[in-house]
């Protein structure tokens, strides 16, 4: 994550005048968070990605993991009190996929970009005891530099599972794993390419095999998922002052029926969020969180990783809920995660 240090004052005039310039032609609107998490460990730029499991048997129960980039991975409730640590190393973003097996049982394969040992650090989730495990067999090297994103995507059209890890230099690697008996990851490199510049963020769509990638000063590409498409991509947003701005960090889906939903990406130099409808990719609105003064909660600033998980997570947020890295956390320790409630976000949403 690239950070800019400035005045405050002039930093927040900057962003009104981003936020100004990009407001003529697509809607602005602001949400309040509901919750805020338990603050990281570690002072200074710490906080970085969250992903989210959503518990069926008891959606009340769900999970968030949640990153600090300089020592770990914190289990969070949907309360935003922490579970548990993993202090296993510099953890910076987090994706997960259910379908995982081990000992003949279903379980959910936790996987994080690991900045200390270069590559991808693995855990695992029973959904039935709510227990996590790491992993700690396996670790798969990535030679993309510094490993900065990472995202999982599993094929309709084969069941494979991969993982994506993007780099400070541009390089992206794609990995398939595998399952051995006790849950350990087998993984092999398939496919190398480069994006060109810093690339954090990405995210897949396993309904179409689409895969996106943050370039952060420059915008989001589309890739095919599949090993087999290369190279190949298009360019969807540019960041050119009109569609988005520098730079853009987490990527993330809200999908929706078989092709539908959103792409959403947080921007970070204008404290925003774009939402792109799906399938056909349009930038259709752009938000913000905003403070919630009636339960103490600030606003969120710089936000990093965003995520966003679909479905009833309980009365509390019976539509889904969102999940973003607060880098300022004012009046906190240290920075912080906020959710949103998703229905929140679709209520303030203009009608397609």
């Amino acid at each position: 994550m690239i950070r800019v240090f400035c005045i405050f004052l002039a930093c927040a005039a900057v962003a009104v005048q981003h936020q100004a310039a990009l407001a003529q032609d697509v809607p602005l609107f602001d949400v309040p968070a509901s919750v805020e998490t338990v603050a990281v460990q570690d002072k200074g730029d710490a906080a970085d990605d969250a992903e989210i499991w959503r518990n069926a048997a008891d959606p009340a129960r769900s999970l968030i993991f949640a990153t600090d980039k300089k020592q770990g991975l914190f289990v969070l409730d949907l309360e935003g009190q922490m579970k548990e640590f993993f202090p296993v190393g510099r953890m910076n973003n987090v994706d997960l996929r259910e379908g995982w097996t081990a000992a003949g049982k279903t379980r959910v394969l936790v996987a994080a970009s690991d900045r200390t040992q270069l590559g991808i650090t693995f855990f695992m989730l029973d959904p039935e005891t709510l227990a996590v495990s790491h992993l700690k067999q396996s670790f798969v090297p990535a030679d993309v530099g510094d490993p900065y994103g990472m995202c999982l995507y599993r094929s309709r059209t084969t069941s494979k599972l991969y993982a994506f890890v993007t780099g400070k230099t541009g390089d992206v690697r794609q990995f398939e794993l595998k399952p051995r008996e006790t849950g350990e990851v087998e993984a092999a490199l398939v496919r190398s390419f480069a994006v060109g510049s810093i690339a954090e963020g990405c995210v897949a769509d396993d309904r179409s095999g689409r895969l996106y990638i943050a370039e952060e000063m420059k915008g989001i590409w589309r890739y095919g998922a599949e090993p087999e498409t290369g190279d190949a991509r298009t360019m969807i947003a540019p960041v050119d002052g009109t569609q988005l701005v520098a730079d853009i960090e987490g990527l993330t889906l809200a999908p929706s029926d078989e092709a539908g939903g959103y792409l959403i990406a947080s921007i970070q130099g204008n404290n925003t969020f774009a939402l792109f409808s799906l399938p056909d990719e349009k930038l259709v609105a752009r938000f913000s969180i905003a403070e919630n003064a009636a339960l103490g909660i600030d606003a969120v600033t710089g936000t990093d990783g965003v995520a966003v998980a679909i479905g009833d997570f309980g009365p509390a947020f019976p539509k889904g809920i969102l999940v973003a890295q607060d880098d300022a956390n004012a009046g906190g320790t240290a920075q912080n995660f906020k959710i949103v409630s998703w229905g929140a976000v679709l209520d303030k949403l203009p009608s397609q």
